[in-house]
């Protein structure tokens, strides 16, 4: 047997010398790290999830589109409740790693970490109360949200962008459909930031600081009712006791720090440093919704999604052998670039969203339409009113620092006030 092919049969754990999910996620190119896991092991990979005291902490990189899907739609095969994870089962992960916080060994009373008919029943309050919300009302406090934000900004100025524009938007336009004032939104705000930090011991003190939040505000909307999206959960008669209501109403906090702050700076940074892609909109030949999907397909900000699966048998995938208890991380950017769903033509892709940004089978994202709501809404809203322009070339932007999301870490620009040119469609 040649060395290729007994280092292709070797079990997670003997593989050596891995890239990591945040060198990949933090590259200048991290689709060239993707196309050279493929050369060498085809379309799944092995990784390294984290290093913490000289210890790797080992997954398989699902690349392609098709396997992407396969996972995502395997609930028998490929679980989501992190018990079924032999580094949990045998105590193999090091205390105080910030994956241990995504896979806790004993699954969190939210559909998130379950499969089959558990996840069914916590899943089922999530999407109704999804449903039931206004979303012009939605709107209406997203825009509110905006310009609160665009007033703080002043007429002209220069900053970074991501941090006085992407992130307290996004955030606090969740925060807000969640029912909290602003006052709160800004202390959950900070909590999430920490636990987008990686470091373990500051993620589970923020983790426990947002449960406290989010239980006090659950007790608030038993006493007085209320149409936001928890007061929608807490009426819901599949739930047990009020942990399974904020460990639900928690994902979409969570989300709207990982995610929304990383599409919608995404998409700003693509319009201010791609000439071709802001002509395209501006003059009408691509939509904002368009211009949103093309970020989704070809930058995505999810890079490999927090969401692991772990195998429940011995099973191959792409190839490879995967063994029972092993981890698979999802990397979407991948997948959605992936050759085999392209074609040369850029026009393909108008209003196409198969992409897997959203992913896709029974733990698809259950909130698409609303993060659309609030993106389209934030994009929109600083373009109408604020003339923006970078002040470095986009060759200097580094990449946040993070395993899961990719997004320029800042965005240094200038601003002033724009005449009013109506809303992009």
């Amino acid at each position: 047997m040649n060395p290729q092919t007994t280092r292709h049969a070797a079990t997670l754990e003997e593989h050596s010398g891995l890239t990591s999910l945040t060198e990949i996620t933090s590259s200048p190119d991290p689709q060239a790290h993707y196309a050279r896991l493929r050369a060498q092991w085809g379309e799944v990979a092995p990784v390294e999830i984290e290093r913490k005291d000289d210890v790797v902490v080992p997954a398989w990189l699902v690349l392609g589109h098709a396997e992407n899907c396969h996972v995502m739609r395997s609930e028998m095969d490929y679980s989501r409740n992190a018990a079924n994870w032999r580094w949990n089962r045998e105590n193999l992960l090091p205390a105080g790693t910030a994956i241990g916080t995504f896979a806790p060994p004993a699954p969190r009373p939210t559909s998130f970490y379950h499969d089959g008919p558990e996840r069914e029943r916590l899943r089922a309050p999530l999407d109704d109360a999804l449903a039931a919300l206004d979303e012009r009302a939605v709107r209406d406090q997203t825009r509110y949200m905006c310009e609160r934000v665009i007033e703080r900004m002043g007429d002209s100025g220069s900053g970074d962008l991501v941090k006085v524009y992407s992130r307290p938007v996004g955030f606090l336009a969740m925060t807000t459909t969640l029912g909290f004032d602003l006052e709160t939104g800004a202390r959950l705000m900070a909590d999430s930031a920490a636990v987008v930090s990686g470091d373990g011991e500051q993620v589970a003190n923020a983790q426990a600081s947002t449960a406290a939040i989010v239980m006090e505000h659950i007790g608030q909307r038993r006493k007085d009712g209320g149409q936001d999206l928890i007061g929608h959960l807490v009426g819901h008669p599949n739930f047990a006791h009020d942990g399974e209501i904020a460990t639900s109403a928690i994902v979409p906090v969570s989300a709207a720090a990982i995610f929304l702050t990383a599409w919608i700076t995404q998409t700003l940074h693509q319009l201010l440093a791609d000439r071709e892609l802001s002509a395209r909109m501006s003059g009408g030949r691509l939509t904002l919704d368009g211009t949103l999907d093309q970020v989704l397909w070809r930058r995505s900000p999810i890079a490999q999604s927090p969401a692991l699966r772990y195998a429940r048998n011995d099973v191959q995938l792409g190839g490879r052998s995967i063994r029972k208890g092993d981890a698979l991380v999802l990397a979407i950017a991948a997948a959605n670039a992936d050759p085999a769903v392209h074609t040369d033509d850029l026009w393909d892709e108008v209003d196409n969203r198969s992409h897997l940004s959203w992913g896709t089978g029974p733990h698809a994202c259950p909130a698409p339409r609303l993060a659309r709501l609030i993106a389209r809404t934030a994009v929109d809203h600083l373009l109408r009113h604020r003339d923006v322009q970078l002040t470095v070339p986009e060759s200097s932007l580094p990449a946040a620092a993070s395993p899961w999301v990719r997004h320029a870490e800042r965005l240094p620009v200038t601003w002033q006030r724009a005449t009013d040119r109506g809303a992009f469609r």
